[in-house]
């Protein structure tokens, strides 16, 4: 039976291609995913090491100090065991030409931090290739890469923006860096001018040191340990590896996600693969029968499939991992040729890369063929002397039931989800889910069945125009309701996940959209770019106050205090309160259930409703107000009202008044400023009085609320866009299915389809023929994915309002480019098998 099994895979080419093309789609996937991953962790985990190479020690603030003083730092660079040592800080920037046009990096940054020259740096040297070291304060050098990447020469000036002012400098050169991709700009400054311009007295968060001859890095940390306080000491190389591990799990999210979708796609290749299996055993039933007759038993011939299911398998996931290969090689000279290489990255390839795949493939194949294997042991050796090869459909009652039961229950528990109202968003997400999954599993039962009053009825409307042949296409459709229902299943789950992606990109841009439009009181919000958490220039709020037009400015801003204890944000051991300059109803809609919102005339702090009652705060309460990582002083702050629950300002927010003289001026960072008209000049005229003021800035984004609300949208259609191409992994396999289906479908009615050539049909009838029944399981496919998607959707959006999701929004514009897209898709799919079809000899209609 083994050899039998070999011989007949051997003579069905284009039916083992098919099948395993199903295969090598979803294991390519989660096999790419794997080893692009461990090539991300590769560069990742080299550019560490690069980094602390040559570092022995590495010395930082102790525990709820802000920094290594100055003074400390000066001692250590003294210190007998210690030859060099090295501040490591950056500053985020932005840099324009003289005549104040910006140099967009795009996806890249651009930074400013501490140029040392090779004979004193502590770690990797950066080499000269051009012009000369800089030595004053308004002179610094650029990466090699960057600067021709956009434009920049020695001599240039240029203008460099950080958040609390701008600077115009020089520049003397150009170095290489080994890691340099040419995407951002990395300038570098002297190290007194950097320290003088951008830390608080010369404190800094991270000093490096090298250690003096004979001294080992060991020694070194226990030696500044011991003798140094107020600071915490590692060596370089744990520090490297704590890093290393920290990047490594970063990218396992970026694993799992990409094998999630790996996994959907395997999904959808399994009902492709059962389908298909399905379809063979269907074929060979004069096979099966006559093995039967010769003595074959039931479990020798289940075995067989099995057996042909297992070679499918473990040909289809090998291949897989070979495309997996080639889908890494791809991206990353994709990335090489857009500036992103990744350097000492290798193929990625590792034990779970090729073993996960593999195994996972071959089960998948196996399982999926189970079933179909089962059917072809009960074939009765009586088979053996009908005329015909296809099998009588069994009785679509039994499965029916069990589906609509499903569905049932997945409704019911989508609702539950729903209407309990008081339970925890968790718990209400899981029975959505479960609701999600039963509608799904009852659908692949029930299908069959609701696919015999749709499918017919859709393919007469869709066959009007082509007559006859038209007619035959919607009967042809009702013959298997089984294979119809089977193949379109793939196309409905892809489309369910898809308009259910939608539906929440939508809602999520709808609710965002009338969170921004409703809360923002103001007519114009300045702030800085939208991306790389660069703040809005402190003196944004100055330049405006005088222009024409202008009525108030007001000024949002975050600074590191707390209020007894409690900030507006809390991440951890980053701590940020949010600060304003006069009255905050002024910028923002807000509803004051007590006191006053005007933190201008009445200095103090305004809480949420809920935010004060976790705290047990009330109206005239006097709270401690303290910067404990900046060391400052502590003082009092009034609670003077409380706000119901607004999405533009949370929890709470003090007056700037409260602050003043207790931060330094770089410790607030300037969120945006909020601008009123005072109505003498037309809205258009003042925001181009506006976009002048600023323009010295550089970075200032004059914008109105629909404007904002927009730029929101943007980033969600970003990140939609990236789900929506994953997606259509499962989608191809899908549309693979109905060509498989076809193609096997032409391959059993070569006799039918010989008949219509022989009484007449002609071949461009014929790719009609198979053309409208491929567009009708595409779009009965895509209909029924649709509702399912749109149900679920908004089952599971209800469930989120409660996270400010209030404005279920449907992408109407989307589906119709579905349902379009769905008979492309059909008429697309058909093209090979339809023309397989109409070459079929006529003879072909007597022969066997």
């Amino acid at each position: 039976m083994r050899r039998v099994s070999l011989r007949n895979i051997a003579a069905h080419k284009l039916r083992l291609a098919l099948t395993v093309l199903a295969v090598v789609l979803g294991t390519a996937f989660i096999s790419g995913a794997f080893m692009f991953t461990n090539s991300l962790d590769n560069t990742f985990k080299a550019a560490v090491s690069n980094t602390y190479e040559g570092v022995d020690a590495v010395v930082g603030p102790a525990e709820g100090l802000a920094g290594v003083p100055q003074a400390t730092r000066e001692q250590i660079a003294q210190d007998d065991k210690v030859a060099d040592v090295n501040v490591t800080a950056s500053q985020t920037v932005v840099l324009a030409t003289e005549d104040e046009e910006p140099i967009q990096t795009g996806g890249g940054t651009s930074t400013l931090s501490v140029w040392y020259d090779p004979d004193s740096v502590v770690g990797e040297a950066n080499t000269m290739a051009e012009g000369e070291r800089p030595e004053a304060a308004d002179e610094i050098v650029l990466n090699s890469k960057g600067a021709e990447k956009f434009g920049i020469s020695v001599g240039d000036t240029l203008i460099v923006v950080d958040p609390q002012e701008r600077h115009t400098m020089t520049v003397t050169g150009l170095y290489d860096m080994e890691l340099d991709q040419g995407q951002s700009l990395t300038a570098y400054m002297p190290v007194n001018a950097f320290l003088e311009r951008y830390t608080l007295d010369g404190s800094t968060s991270q000093l490096v040191v090298s250690a003096a001859e004979g001294t080992s890095d060991i020694d070194l940390v226990t030696h500044l340990s011991d003798t140094y306080e107020g600071v915490e000491v590692e060596t370089g190389e744990k520090l490297a590896e704590e890093m290393s591990k920290a990047l490594s799990q970063a990218l396992e999210f970026v694993n799992y996600f990409l094998v999630a979708f790996g996994m959907v796609a395997l999904l959808v290749g399994t009902f492709l693969i059962a389908n298909t299996f399905s379809m063979i055993v269907a074929q060979r039933t004069k096979e099966f029968a006559l093995l039967r007759a010769l003595g074959a038993d039931r479990k020798q011939i289940t075995r067989s499939v099995v057996f042909e299911a297992f070679i499918v398998g473990v040909i289809g996931s090998a291949l897989g991992i070979i495309a997996g290969v080639g889908l890494v090689a791809a991206i990353k000279a994709f990335m090489a040729s857009r500036g992103m290489s990744l350097p000492d990255s290798g193929l990625g390839l590792s034990t779970s890369a090729v073993l996960v795949p593999l195994i996972l493939g071959t089960f998948v194949t196996v399982i999926s063929a189970w079933l179909p294997a089962r059917r072809a042991g009960e074939v009765r050796p009586v088979e053996a002397m009908r005329s015909t090869e296809a099998s009588t459909d069994q009785p679509l009652v039994v499965r029916t039931v069990i589906g609509v039961v499903l569905m049932l229950v997945g409704v019911a528990a989508a609702v539950a989800g729903v209407l309990l109202a008081d339970s925890a968003t968790s718990t209400r997400a899981i029975l959505v889910g479960v609701g999600a999954l039963g509608v799904i599993v009852g659908f692949f039962f029930a299908g069959p069945a609701m696919s015999l009053p749709i499918v017919p009825t859709l393919g007469r409307v869709i066959g009007v125009p082509f007559g006859a042949i038209g007619r035959l296409a919607a009967t042809n459709s009702r013959r298997n309701p089984r294979r119809t229902a089977t193949t379109a299943f793939a196309l409905t789950l892809g489309v369910a996940l898809v308009t259910a992606i939608g539906m929440l990109g939508d809602t999520m841009k709808a609710s965002i959209s009338d969170v921004v439009e409703n809360n923002v009181s103001a007519d114009f919000i300045l702030s800085g770019p939208q991306t790389g958490g660069f703040p809005t220039p402190a003196g944004t709020s100055d330049a405006v106050r005088e222009v024409e037009g202008v009525d108030k400015v007001l000024t949002m801003a975050t600074a590191p205090v707390l209020v007894d204890d409690r900030a507006t944000n809390q991440f951890g051991p980053v701590a940020q309160t949010l600060v304003i300059d006069g009255d905050i109803s002024q910028m923002a809609v807000l509803e004051m259930s007590e006191g006053t919102s005007d933190l201008g005339t009445n200095p103090g702090v305004l809480a949420s409703t809920g935010f004060a009652e976790a705290n047990g705060w009330a109206v005239g309460d006097v709270l401690p107000l303290t910067a404990p990582e900046l060391g400052g002083e502590t003082r009092e702050i009034e609670v003077v009202g409380i706000f119901e629950p607004n999405s533009l300002v949370n929890n709470m927010i003090i007056a700037k008044e409260s602050v003043d003289g207790m931060i330094p001026p770089g410790a607030l960072t300037v969120n945006m400023v909020g601008v009123i008209a005072d109505g003498s000049v037309s809205t258009d005229q003042l925001r181009a009085n506006l976009e002048e003021a600023v323009k010295g800035f550089i970075v200032v984004q004059v914008m109105s609320a629909e404007e904002m609300a927009g730029m929101a949208g943007q980033a969600i259609d970003q990140m939609l866009n990236i789900l929506y191409a994953l997606l259509a992994l499962a989608v191809i396999i899908a549309i693979l299915g109905i060509v498989n289906t076809l193609t096997l479908g032409v391959i059993e009615r070569r006799q039918e389809i010989g008949m219509l050539r022989a009484v007449g049909s002609q071949r461009r009838q014929i790719r009609t023929m198979i053309t409208l029944e491929a567009v009708q399981i595409a779009v009965f496919g895509a209909v029924m994915g649709m509702l399912i998607g749109l149900g679920l959707g908004w089952a599971f959006l209800e469930v989120l309002k409660d996270q400010g999701l209030d404005t279920i929004s449907v992408p109407f514009a989307m589906l119709v480019v579905m349902l379009i897209g769905s008979a492309v898709v059909g008429v697309l799919a058909a093209i090979w098998p339809a023309r397989r079809a109409a070459n079929t000899p006529p003879l072909d209609a007597i022969s066997g």
